[in-house]
């Protein structure tokens, strides 16, 4: 079984641009409506996913399995 993840500066990348995503999120839509939730948590969800590939030991997007007969 061999695990695909990505590169530590791509995964760095990916977590750069869901934080530009908050931001640009933050800055354009009002603070009261329930959107502005849904684009945070998503926004979150694009950070925190690409730091675990980048930095666990086990962080893997993908895992491939063989089979050998």
């Amino acid at each position: 079984m061999a695990r695909i993840r990505p590169s530590k500066p791509m995964a760095v990348f990916g977590a750069l641009v869901g934080a530009a995503i908050l931001v640009f999120g933050l800055v354009t839509f009002p603070l009261d409506r329930p959107f502005i939730w849904l684009w945070f948590a998503v926004g979150l969800g694009i950070i925190g996913f690409n730091l675990w590939a980048a930095f666990s030991r086990n962080g893997a997007t993908g895992v491939i399995e063989q089979d050998r007969r």
